[in-house]
Parts: C-alpha cells; structure tokens; sequence
C-alpha cells in the first residue's frame, strides 16, 4: 500500500489496528497493531513513530528512514524509530507482524522534557534507527500489550506512569545531545503529602489522573510520581487502587449496596474491573468476600 500522508496512524489501514490508547490528549498514542504482509511509504512524518515488534516468526523486513536502510529479519523486541522531518519512510513485510507503536507529538515532548528540568527543549533531536533493540522499550511495549490487552485493567493513573517512563526512556538514550534533567532524592514532604492524600480521598470515585495530582503537589508529573513513590513506597496508581480496594471492602462488610454501585462508587469501571483487581488482591470475589 503506497501513501503520501504525513502521519503514520492516518496511513495505516484501520483494520490493522486492534486497539488503541490515547495518553495526554493525543500527545502519545500506543497502538498495537496486527499487519498483514504488505508495503507502506510516506513522504513525511509529522509525528515521531516508535514501532516495537512483538511477534516471533518474522521473515523478510525492509525499512528505510531517509538515507538509513535495514533488510533482513525483524525479530521480536526489535524495534525502529522514525524521526518527524521530511524524510522519505518505507517498510515492506512478508509476514503477518504483530507490533506495539508509539506515536509521539513533537511538541508534547519538548513540553514534557521542559516540565522535568530541561531547559533547552527547543534543542532536542531525535535519532531515527531503521533496525535496533533495547530491552527496556521490550519491556513497556510488553507493559502497554497487556494493559491494552486488559481492558485498561490498570487505569489512567497506571497508562499515564507508563508513559512518562517510556518519553524519558526516549530522551536518555535517542537523543542526539543526552538532556541533564533534576534530580530529586527526597519524597513530597509532610504538607504536600496530605495535601495529595487528601485530594485522593476525596476524589476516589472518579478518574483521578497522574497531572492532576501532580498539580496538587506543585509538581511534573515524573517528579511527582517519584517523591510520592519515595513518600510511601509504592506508585500513586498502586495507593490509588489499594485505597479503592479497601474502601470497596468497607461498602461490602458495611452495606447491602449492589456490587455494581459499590464499583462506582469507589471509582472501578463497572463490576467486573472491581471484581478482577478484587479477586487479585484478595484472593476472592466481592460477592465471597461479602458472604464470608
């Protein structure tokens, strides 16, 4: 299939995408794609494409990104990123491949890298790589598959931290000039700690999000997630869904509220989000725990 779109996403056919996530109003968007043996061009890129491979038994790959060509297999892990310019791209396949992209806006990466303590985000370049494979990129490709996978099982909170530790993954190691970002050793400190904890408190039936939060605290989101993790020892979507989990207990012992209301009410999805991080945690479901 030829194209001259200069965006990826728009290129691809829609059939080719399984699911979709969408994190920061389009600023990152995470496919995961199942594509049949084909050949794609585009022009131009107006968007940085990061594509990791999942599937094993692949054959024959071409990639080229401006003047970088790669031919050869593409096993999984594997991965190739296309810088937004002017470049020419084409790929070409003769197996069904399964992959996980990652469609990042320019501008909501100078913007995130300036919000964690860079402070020349105007100066970042990017590296395009026709074939190379990192573990760590594996790793959350494999993350965001099963949280896809799942529904979503995670929530916002969780595919926002997911995030943020693939953008900075990106700016430490494919970048042209490494950025110096803030270090910070200690956690959020007494008041900012109660105010967080406070918001979260009264705020636990609804989509708390990760810039929320950090905004309560005065803080990027990257910082935030690390001085709260330092604070309390684990990540603010895992409070966040232990708090949900220990108030549906209290609703369940407390009340004779449908399991469905005490879902809601405690900020699960429906019955059956509550159920499956029910039965994880504690080893049974709501109606048992109920009933024990």
């Amino acid at each position: 299939m030829n194209s001259q779109s200069p965006q990826l996403l728009e290129a691809v056919p829609q059939e080719w995408i399984v699911s979709q996530q969408i994190i920061k109003a389009g600023g990152l968007t995470i496919s995961h794609h199942v594509e049949p043996p084909s050949d794609l061009v585009i022009s131009a890129l107006s968007q940085h494409v990061l594509n990791v491979t999942l599937s094993h038994d692949n054959t024959q790959q071409f990639t080229q990104i401006g003047k970088q060509k790669y031919s050869g297999p593409q096993p999984s892990g594997s991965f190739w990123l296309a810088v937004a310019n002017d470049m020419p791209c084409r790929w070409r396949w003769e197996s069904v491949d399964e992959t996980m992209v990652f469609d990042i806006d320019p501008l909501y990466l100078q913007t995130f890298a300036m919000e964690n303590g860079y402070h020349a985000p105007e100066r970042l370049e990017l590296k395009s790589i026709s074939f190379s494979h990192d573990p760590q990129l594996e790793m959350l490709a494999q993350q965001y598959h099963r949280e896809i996978q799942q529904g979503g099982l995670g929530g916002r909170l969780y595919s926002e931290a997911l995030g943020n530790l693939f953008l900075l993954h990106i700016l430490r190691n494919y970048c042209y000039q490494r950025p110096k970002f803030r270090q910070y050793d200690k956690g959020l400190g007494d008041k900012r700690l109660k105010r967080v904890l406070a918001y979260i408190e009264q705020h636990l039936a609804e989509n708390i999000g990760l810039q929320k939060l950090a905004t309560v605290a005065g803080l990027s989101q990257c910082h935030f997630s690390e001085m709260f993790k330092k604070s309390l020892g684990v990540p603010p979507y895992r409070y966040v869904l232990l708090q949900r989990l220990e108030r549906a207990k209290r609703y369940l012992r407390q009340s004779d509220r449908p399991i469905i209301d005490v879902a809601l009410i405690c900020g699960f999805a429906d019955q059956s989000h509550l159920t499956k991080h029910f039965r994880k945690s504690v080893g049974m479901t709501p109606r048992a725990f109920r009933e024990s």
